[in-house]
This record gives C-alpha cells, structure tokens and sequence, in this order.
C-alpha cells in the first residue's frame, strides 16, 4: 500500500484538477439575487486593470474568510472574465441566463490582501482558456484549441486566438467580434464564482472529505486497508480470475458466455474486478448477473440464519448513456416495482427517487405480513437452491464416474494394445509354421505303417538282390536257390501287397519299382515322405497349440473390445468441459429460478420487517432532501439504515458525480457492491469516493474507445504536470499512473486494471471477446483494435441481406468550419434513405469527430428531418455508450493541407463511431483525401470498398 502521504498528494492533485475544471466551465448560471454566482455591477476595467468598488471587495473578502474559517480556504474562488456574453433561456421565474466566458482569470487571492483603489492588473493572474467556448462562438476547431499557449501570457494567447494583437484588456473588450444571435454580449467584464460547478459540487466534497479523513484521522479510515476496493484501485492490480469457482444466481437474460463468467466469478472473492469490454460484448449483461448474486447471497443468508447484512448495489457512471441503458434492460426483464431506485441530479431525486420511496412507503402501510406466505417463500427459495444443489452433487458423481470410466478406458486401452501384440505375435509365428507345414505337403491321410513296411521290403528286397560285390557265401545262396533281379522283386511285390493297396486311396500311392533303378528311387522317395511325414507330425501340434491359443486371446479381445465400446459411449455422454466451464451455462434456467425465488423471499422478508424498513426509506428520504436530523442518522447508524433500504429496494443508479446526492455520508462499505461502467471514459479521480464507499466494486470499460474528455489545451495540462506533481514532491509516473489529464494511461478503467502508466499498458483486466451487436462487416473494422481479435456471433447473413456498409465521395469544402457538401449529401441520403421505407429516423444517429460540423448537421437536419431528435446528432464524444441501428459520420475534415491528426492519432475515435452502428454504417467525405491521409481513415474507407460499397452522391 502507499504511504499516506503519497495518498494525500494524490487526493490534492485531484481537487486541483477540478479547480481547472471549474475555471473553465463553459456555462455560468447568473444565480439568484441572494446567491449570485455572476456579477457584473461595480466591476470595470481601465487599461490591464480590474476596478473593484470597496463595497464589493469587503464583500467578496467576508466569504473567503469564512471559508478559512471554516478550514476550507480554497473553497473560495472567483474568477474574472471578459467581455459578457450569455443565453437567455426560458421566460418568466424559468428565465436563466448563463454565462460564456471565453477564457477566466483566477483573482482569488486578491482578497488575501487589502483593497487597491487603483485596481488589479489582470495581465499577473493565471489565466485559463475556457475551449468549448471559444470553438462553440468562434469556430475554433479541436487541433488548435489543443495548442493554444497560456504559459506566454494572456496577449500572446489573445493574438494566436483571434487573429490579432490588442494592446491592453480593454483594448481586447473594446475591439473583439462579438458573436451574433441568439446571445447577448456587453462590452464589459464581469466576474464569476467558480467555487461551485453543479457538475463537481459532490465529487469535490467528497474527495474533500476523503482529504480530511486522511489529514485528521488517517487511523479511524476503514477503508484504509488492503483489499479493499478504493486501496485496491490506487496501489495495486487485480489478482488473475480462477478457474474453480461457483456463484449463485442469474439475471432473466442471456445466460453468461465464458468470458463474462470469468469476470463474476473474479467478482465473488476479490475487492475490485476489471472488466474491458469492447463494444458489444455483454458489459450490461454482466452487470445484471451481479445484480441477481447479490439477491441470492443475502436471501440465503437470511434463511440460513447467518448475520444479515447490506445487499445494495450501486451502479454508477458518467455517461448517462450507460445509465439509461442500464435501467432499460434491467426494466425488460424484471419489470418489478419495489427493485430499483434511480437517483442522481436533485431533479432525478425530485422527479423520481423521492415519489418510489412514498410509493414503497404505501405498499408497506397497506400490505400485511402473512406468516405463512413467508415460510412458503422460504421454502420456495431452498427448494430452487436444493435443485441446484441435487445437480452439482448428480454432476460431480457424474464427473468422477467419468474420471473412472476414462481410467478404465486407459487400462482397456492398454490391456487391448497387449493382447493385439500377443496375436500379432502368435500370428507371424503360426504363419511361419504354416508355411513350413505347407512346404512339406499334405499328410494329414499319410499311410505312415504301410509305407513303413514298405521301406523294409524295400530294404529286404535290396539285400537280397545278387551283387558283384557279393561274398562267396552270399552267392553260393543265390545260386543254390536260383535267386534273380526278376525273383527278387517277385518276392518284394509280394511282401507289400498288402501295404501298397493301403496307400492307393491315400493322396501317396505307392508304384512298386521294377528292376534295380526303380528300387533306389523308390527308397528315396519312401525315405523322404516318411520323414517328411515325421515332420509334418512334429509341426501340426504346435499349430493346433497356436490357433487354440489365437482363439482364445481373440475372444478377450472381442470381450474387451465390446467393453471398450460401452465405455466409450458412456464417455461420449459425458459433457466435453469441466463442471466449472459450463454449470452457469448448462444451469442457467436453474439460476434464473434461484434469484427470482430468492427476490421473492426476500420482498416478504421486507414485510416481515416493515416497521423497520418503513423507518429506514423515511430516514433515507428525509437525508436526500437535506434534513439535518435524518443526516445525522445517517452519518451514525449508516449499516442499519442501508441494510433495511436495500431489502426493498437492492439496486440504485447515479451518475458517479452525484453520488453523494445518493448517499449523503461518506461511510466506509455503504455500499455491497459497485458497478461502474464507460470506465473508460471516467477520470481518475470521479470513481475513488464511490469506491470508498463500497465493500466490493466490479469497474467495466473499453480503453480502446472515447478517451475522456479533457477540455484543457496541452499547455495547460504541462502545467498541470508541473504544479499538481512534481512540484509537490511526485514524479512522472506518478503522473501517468494518477493524473486525471493523463487520458490514455491513468483513466479510471486504467487504474482498476493495474496499469503502470505507460502508454499501451492496459493492465490485467478481463476481456470480454464475444460480440453480439453489430453486423459482422461493421465490427470486422473495430475487430484488429483489439488483441487477439474479437469473436464476432452477431446474426448476420451476407447472402441475403443489404451492404452494411456504404461510404459515398464529396470532395468538400470549409465554409465557417464547417462542411457543407458533407451536410448536403447527407440530407440527400437521409431523405431517399427515409422515403425508402429503409428506416423511420428514430433509429438513425448522424456523427462528425468536429463540435462546429456537429452543429450545422443539427441545425439543418433538426429542420429537415422531423423525426431526428436533438440526440440524434452530434459529436463522436456524445454517442459514445450508445447505439444506433445506422450511423452516419461526417469527418469534415477533407482538404489535403489538413493534417488528419485529429482523426489518426489514435484507433478510439473511429473505432467509437463505427461500432456505435447496428446494422448499416454510412461515411460521407472526401474518399480520396481519406485514404491519402493513411492511418485510420485510410483502413476505414478500405475496409468499406472490401466489405461494403462506395457509391455515387448522385445515386
């Protein structure tokens, strides 16, 4: 965590920040008589000098010294300015005139001093431009407001804003155009309080407060400590989201993709999630889902018995665009009328918040507790809750069976792959063996005894047959008893007869042989098929023994094989993911159920309590009205009030600068659960006190949009840089890490991630990458802005339906800022667009990047089109949080001497324009200079003429 001082630092760079702010406010209210903030009696100015009368000064001088007395010296301030210019608006006790200054010299600290009778020479105060002004009134365009120089002094200014050079301040009064009109100008000055600006008036005291808290009693600071959102948001970076975890209950919507779970479940165990959400891809949603946990925790446990606490949700931004979104969806699928509050403005607060609390405060008087709807509400929500529960345990069972089968799967696998070795092996050897046994022929019938005796009656046969190697004896035998070749094998047929026959039938007859050649042959062969016979005998066991032993291992392996299978089906029912990628997917409608039991039980657990709760939205209403006894309730039993305020009505909306209008005190974890969104376009410094308030803060934006809006020329910010920073003891980093004028490193979506503060960092926030809104041809142009790409599941089918996108070419000219041939082609095309029946112009918005181009597309369209309303049109900054079904853009700018910057310097602002359209994008300009300038407006019209189409004006 930072040290306190580093702390402290920071809170006073912020309220310096607003100081400039309130400085360059472009529009003054004149006040009422007894509260003026506008005064122009009894101020003149002679030369360089502001004349003051006494009676004045005195008067200006008493409040600064009740403010110091008050221990709020810088609370005083007041500027001067020249000459008057204002709007009158409205008639009668509405009539108001607002001011316009064009630029606000701060003389707050003459009266730290004594009265000069001879005036104040303006020319030694700090002076600060007043940009919307001087574009609005005299058409300076965005780049070179940008550059205007203050730190050369008011003259150099004054010459490089208008074009010439004045010789004193009265000279500049004197001499300068004053706008025509519809305002009203004087030649004389004025001064005006820049004490209070509606618009910082709570952030200011809040962080005021802060300030305080930190200076007088930094240890009594609850939430000054870590892991809490506000400590989370200044020093740290969110922890990266876990896989394994639950939570409990869904919004009546679409149930949430995996990049949208990732982020809930970031939101159930950590301070502060970031989510980056590009355009299109659930942010609201989101923030829905959120809205029905906190429902379900506290209805749970309430019926658990646990300690009760606060379930309020705050959701919060600075866009109102945002807001109203918000509402609308939330009043499209749970239209419910004790829910949610809307709050804001003290006209919201007025028209709305305070008739819903007298609404909720008649339903409470006139609806009587029933015991036993209650317990049946109970009942209700732990029955949706044991459904939910039955289905985790049934799927875990399910997920361990799967476990099992896909070990056994395994095992089988491997017992399989064994037993096809083994048969493989016993194959090749039985093929061997066949093969042998194949050679040697067929003696399965083989007379084995016949040709037995066979073979010794062939050798008999042999013997006797007369030899010349004979002895004596031998033929002295064969001669005494007559013996021939022709008596020998007449005595061999003889002796095989009987044998021979056995061999005829068989597949190895036996020729008897004829004389002594026949004789050797014939033993050969007999010799041969004996032995071949004897091998045959030794093989055919040893492949019977190895066909038994394949039939065998054949029929395990048919056995395991059909196992195999069954398994594999009972895995194939499995689900593929974990029961954490797909529970809040699979048991959506389940969770749908569990909040809207949950919401019901929990709007009889209110009249369970109504006397309780009546007394906390009395007290609560009495605080927004300002009631002192009702205030200090609120400052000392705020966890009291809040936790029976939120069981009627959980949710409350607020602009992040009117947040104190909502919760008056500032009390540590007021607040169960934060939700900002367009954090990406919110200062710095706008989100702190709402986090400080807050046990819990889930902050969503999309740095890759709109930057916020600085109306400070960059000499300004360098001094800003200077004073605010480094000359308070903090360094560059510091700067870009906390400043509210660091735009694109220190915005509030940059702080919530983490990001170190350099330029591209943008922390470690969970991106949402699914897109479900534009056209796939509108957002393919927005998709490369983005890392990794955008997973475009918009319904869209290019077959069948129009171009979405179209661009037509108009060279262009610059008439007072303006263009008027862009402005003429798009009446021309909203006219023929309309007249087609393509569109009823409530769904159109028509958009330039430039404020004077913006305007004279108001004022020409606003008379032409009487469909189009006033927030139909204007500048890229005023869409950015909404959407159109067409969006038309005028870049203005179409001259080649034009630098293009403005449009170029960075991806935000087209990718803003173009993805603020549903279905049909349109560009109206000079096509060529577009693509000659490169960067962005070279991609854009690129990727029009790849996707879309480029047509004729004449078309």
């Amino acid at each position: 965590m930072l040290e306190s001082e580093k702390l402290i630092q920071i809170v006073q760079a912020w309220l310096s920040y607003i100081r400039l702010e309130e400085l360059t406010q472009a529009e003054v209210e004149r006040g009422s008589e007894r509260f003026p903030n506008v005064f122009s009696d009894n101020v003149r100015l002679v030369g360089n000098k502001l004349l003051l009368t006494n009676e004045l000064f005195k008067q200006f001088q008493q409040q600064q010294q009740a403010a110091i007395n008050r221990d709020k010296p810088n609370e005083f301030q007041i500027a001067a300015a020249l000459p008057q210019i204002y709007l009158v608006q409205g008639r009668g006790r509405e009539q108001k005139l607002k001011f316009l200054p064009l630029f606000t010299i701060d003389i707050s600290k003459i009266f730290r001093g004594r009265y000069r009778k001879t005036g104040w020479d303006l020319t030694e105060f700090e002076f600060q431009p007043v940009i919307v002004n001087l574009m609005r009134l005299y058409g300076l365009e965005e780049e070179v407001a940008e550059s205007l120089i203050v730190t050369e002094g008011i003259f150099k200014f004054l010459e490089d804003t208008f074009k010439r050079k004045f010789p004193s301040l009265h000279d500049f009064i004197d001499q300068v155009d004053l706008p025509e009109g519809r305002y009203k100008s004087f030649r004389q000055p004025y001064l005006l309080r820049c004490d209070f600006v509606p618009y910082n008036a709570q952030l200011k005291q809040d962080l005021r407060d802060i300030l305080k808290q930190f200076q007088d009693t930094p240890d009594n600071c609850k939430w000054l400590v870590d892991n809490h959102p506000a400590v989370e948001y200044i020093c740290n970076s969110p922890k990266p989201p876990e896989h394994e975890v639950m939570f409990w209950g869904a919004f009546p919507s679409h149930a949430p993709d995996s990049f949208q779970a990732s982020a809930l479940k970031h939101a159930q165990h950590n301070p502060i999630t970031a989510v980056h959400g590009p355009p299109g891809t659930g942010k609201t949603e989101l923030f829905l889902h959120l809205v029905a946990q906190q429902i379900v925790k506290r209805a749970l446990r309430i019926v658990r018995g646990e300690e009760d606490a606060s379930n309020l949700t705050l959701f919060a931004s600075t866009n109102n665009s945002a807001i109203q979104k918000f509402q609308q969806r939330l009043f499209e699928k749970f239209p419910t009328e004790h829910f949610y509050l809307d709050g804001g403005s003290q006209g919201v607060i007025r028209r709305s918040t305070l008739p819903k609390l007298q609404q909720a405060q008649d339903w409470l008087r006139a609806t009587e507790f029933n015991q036993e709807i209650w317990e049946q509400a109970k009942l209700d929500l732990l029955s949706a809750e044991n459904e939910i529960q039955q289905l985790i345990e049934e799927d875990r069972f399910n997920e361990s069976q799967q476990v099992a089968s896909a070990e056994q799967l395994s095992q089988l696998d491997a017992q399989i792959q064994s037993l096809n070795n083994e048969i493989a092996a016993i194959h090749e050897e039985l093929e061997v063996v066949s093969e042998q046994q194949e050679s040697l022929g067929d003696y399965v019938d083989f007379p084995s005894y016949a040709y037995q005796q066979i073979k010794e009656g062939l050798q008999k046969a042999e013997r006797e047959l007369p030899h010349v190697s004979d002895s004596i004896a031998k033929r002295a035998f064969d001669w005494i008893n007559f013996t021939t070749d022709k008596l020998v094998f007449k005595r061999l047929a003889n002796r095989v007869n009987a044998a021979v026959l056995n061999t005829l039938a068989t597949a190895h007859p036996f020729q008897l042989p004829l004389d002594r050649e026949g004789l050797a042959a014939s033993q050969t062969e007999v010799n041969q098929k004996l032995d071949s016979s004897q091998q045959w005998q030794n093989i055919n066991p040893k492949v019977t023994e190895l066909q038994t032993q394949l039939t065998k291992l054949n029929q395990q392996l048919e056995s395991k094989q059909t196992h195999h299978q069954q398994l594999q089906i009972q895995l194939d029912s499995y689900p593929d993911e974990d029961f954490y990628s797909r529970f809040y997917r699979d048991y959506h409608s389940q969770q749908v159920e569990l909040f809207q039991r949950a919401f019901e039980f929990l709007q009889q657990e209110t009249l369970r309590r109504k006397d309780k709760v009546m007394q906390a939205v009395e007290t609560y209403g009495s605080a927004l009205t300002g009631d002192g006894d009702a205030l200090l309730k609120l400052e000392t039993e705020p966890e009291n009030i809040y936790c029976d305020l939120s069981l009627i009505f959980p949710v409350i909306s607020s602009s992040l600068q009117s947040v104190r209008n909502m919760l008056p005190t500032l009390h540590s974890n007021s607040i169960a659960l934060a939700l900002a969104d367009e954090a990406g376009t919110t200062l710095i410094h706008q989100l702190f006190p709402l986090l400080v308030r807050s046990k819990q803060a889930v902050v969503a934006g999309d740095p890759k949009q709109i930057e916020p809006i600085i109306n400070l020329c960059d000499d300004t910010i360098k001094q800003y840089l200077k004073t605010a920073f480094l000359e308070q003891g903090m360094t560059q980093i510091d700067y870009y890490r906390y400043a509210p004028t660091a735009k694109y490193t220190a915005t509030a979506y940059h702080r919530a991630a983490g990001a170190n503060g350099t330029e591209g960092n943008l922390g470690t926030g969970i991106v949402l990458r699914n897109h479900y809104r534009c056209a796939a041809p509108i957002i393919q142009f927005c998709s490369p802005n983005y890392p990794g790409g955008l997973q475009i599941l918009s319904n869209y089918d290019s077959s069948t339906q129009p171009p979405h996108l179209l661009a037509y070419h108009v060279e262009g000219s610059h008439v007072n800022h303006t263009n008027p041939e862009e402005i003429d082609a798009i009446e021309a095309f909203l006219t023929s667009y309309i007249a087609d029946g393509e569109d009823n112009s409530k769904t159109i918005g028509v958009i330039s990047p430039f404020l004077q181009q913006a305007n004279a597309l108001k004022y020409r369209l606003m008379k032409r089109c009487q469909n189009l309303s006033w927030n139909d049109i204007g500048t890229v900054h005023t869409f950015q949080g909404g959407e159109k079904a067409a969006i038309i853009l005028s870049p203005y700018q179409c001259h080649q001497e034009h630098s293009f910057w403005f449009l170029n310097r960075k991806p935000n602002l087209l990718n803003t324009a173009v993805s603020r359209a549903k279905e049909l994008f349109v560009l109206v300009g000079n096509l060529e200079e577009l693509k000659r300038a490169g960067g962005e407006t070279k991609r854009l019209v690129e990727h029009i003429e790849q996707h879309g189409e480029i047509r004729s004006t004449n078309s």
